[in-house]
């Protein structure tokens, strides 16, 4: 979407392919967080009417138990052909993709993030106002003049905390300030503002939190934009001096050509196919940020009435210096509406016990998300034949220790830092993720590398001219900030240049 915009406002004509079906969504919820709390039925919402959203281990993020989650990433792996271990690879085919389940945390990279990067905060400043003025987003005032709503009103939890960092002078490069979420608090283009009914994780009835698939109405009003859907590219192919894709849909399979083709399919699917075209069977690194969570509680909030509203998405964002370089970086979330039984599952005491204690502590938690840079992962990607000789797609997942041991002393780092604001680390609450469970996938074609994979600095793939590619997979460093709306963000740069190009060859 964010390519697609510069392109059709400069009269490129585009045609965009999407492996997306007409098949809709699981509809969200209606209601707020407290009438669905009393909802007797509520367990057919939270785990499905057949309990596959029941999850045993309690360790997978409560965003991915939802029917709306299962119904988006059924399939995935198996039909691009994706093998996996020791990872875990998100992926979704459905209209707006991830898009429709993603925290929806709009972080800005400066020059720091972007240090080992040829593109800097000030190439990317023009694009960032241009993506963040489409899509809505709300926080605290932004800077740089970006575009930024106040946001939602923070959980009293969150709020307390918010208030003791204003009064306490940050320490040792500490930082802590709201989050800026791409939410609208206002209507526009037939999105309702946020109303913080507390029901973000099952789906926005209002349509307040952006996904890319609601924008697709927009494009189709352009003359010159063709949307293609349930449609599949299998392949790349060399096509005089342009490329050809190799289409599966519902007539089959055919081929489409193009003079240029710029790839936005999400990290694994784009790498898999410039790793078939280029005939690689050698593996590539991908990034990921190792990550972890924590849970933490203000005393005075304990067992106080739970609120019968709220808003589910990041409250609060912190980041600190790393000793060896780097930065540290997390999302701190109010709990009054999420589910709690993976909090309850790892207190010591019984499970009826469990769920009750939980439920008095849930005002007064806060849940903290803990990534480290993509330095710290270690994990491949690559293309290569199976038994039946048929192309498919692996990924090695590695857990290092320096990233294991790293995020303990993040998490006590960060553990000191909320005692000093008021509120205290649940005892055995950081847990720490396996590989890719945080979704940030890059730099598998890095801008600015060397090799047959790299990418010039306008997205160019250097080994296919004419080929282009404007998602994770350009990104050259993943540093711990959340990183979808720089994707989002380069992707809208780099076609401002493909479209001034074309523009000026005719």
């Amino acid at each position: 979407m964010s390519a697609a915009w510069p392109l059709l406002e400069a009269g490129v004509t585009v045609m965009m392919i999407d492996a997306a079906s007409e098949v809709p969504l699981p509809a969200a919820p209606r209601g707020d967080i407290g009438s669905f709390r009393r909802d007797p039925s509520r367990w057919k919402v939270q785990f499905g009417g057949n309990l596959a959203g029941v999850d045993p281990s309690g360790d997978q993020s409560p965003k991915l138990t939802t029917p709306l989650a299962r119904e988006m990433l059924a399939g995935f792996a198996t039909t691009i052909g994706l093998r996996v271990r020791d990872f875990l690879a998100l992926g979704s085919l459905s209209r707006g993709g991830l898009s429709n389940i993603w925290g929806a945390v709009a972080a800005v990279y400066d020059d720091e993030d972007l240090a080992g990067s040829p593109v800097r905060h000030a190439d990317l400043l023009p694009s960032y106002a241009a993506v963040m003025q489409r899509i809505g987003v709300s926080g605290s005032a932004g800077a740089d003049g970006l575009p930024v709503e106040e946001g939602p009103t923070l959980t009293a939890p969150a709020q307390r905390l918010l208030s003791a960092a204003s009064r306490s002078p940050s320490r040792n490069g500490f930082v802590l300030e709201r989050t800026i979420n791409a939410v609208v608090m206002s209507e526009r283009s037939g999105r309702e503002g946020c109303a913080r009914c507390g029901m973000c994780l099952w789906g926005c009835q209002r349509n307040s939190i952006y996904a890319s698939g609601l924008e697709l109405p927009q494009l189709c009003r352009f003359p010159h934009f063709r949307y293609f859907g349930g449609a599949l590219v299998r392949s790349l192919l060399p096509q005089g001096k342009g490329h050809a894709l190799e289409i599966s849909c519902k007539n089959g399979r055919m081929l489409l050509h193009a003079p240029r083709i710029l790839l936005a399919a999400g990290t694994i699917a784009t790498t898999s196919l410039v790793l078939r075209r280029l005939g690689s069977i050698g593996s590539t690194r991908l990034l990921t940020n190792p990550v972890g969570a924590m849970a933490f509680m203000i005393p005075a909030l304990f067992a106080t009435p739970l609120p019968e509203r709220s808003f589910a998405l990041g409250q609060l964002s912190y980041r600190f210096p790393l000793r060896d370089g780097g930065r540290a970086a997390g999302v701190i979330y109010g709990a009054d509406a999420l589910p709690l039984v993976g909090i309850a599952g790892r207190l010591p005491i019984s499970r009826p016990a469990a769920l009750r204690l939980t439920r008095a502590l849930a005002p007064s938690l806060l849940l903290a998300t803990c990534y480290l840079p993509g330095r710290f992962s270690a994990n491949t990607l690559r293309v290569a034949d199976d038994d039946n000789q048929r192309q498919i797609v692996i990924i090695e997942g590695v857990q290092t220790e320096d990233a294991r041991d790293t995020l303990i002393a993040v998490g006590r780092r960060l553990a000191r830092e909320m005692r000093r604001l008021g509120a205290f680390a649940l005892p055995g609450s950081l847990t720490i993720a396996q590989p890719g469970a945080d979704a940030h996938y890059a730099g598998t074609l890095p801008m600015g590398g060397n090799g047959p994979t790299a990418c010039a600095p306008t997205g160019e793939l250097k080994a296919c001219p004419g080929l282009y590619i404007a998602d994770g997979a350009v990104l050259t460093d993943l540093p711990a900030k959340h990183c979808t709306l720089t994707i989002m963000a380069n992707a809208d740069r780099i076609a401002r240049y493909l479209a001034a190009r074309i523009v000026s060859e005719r």
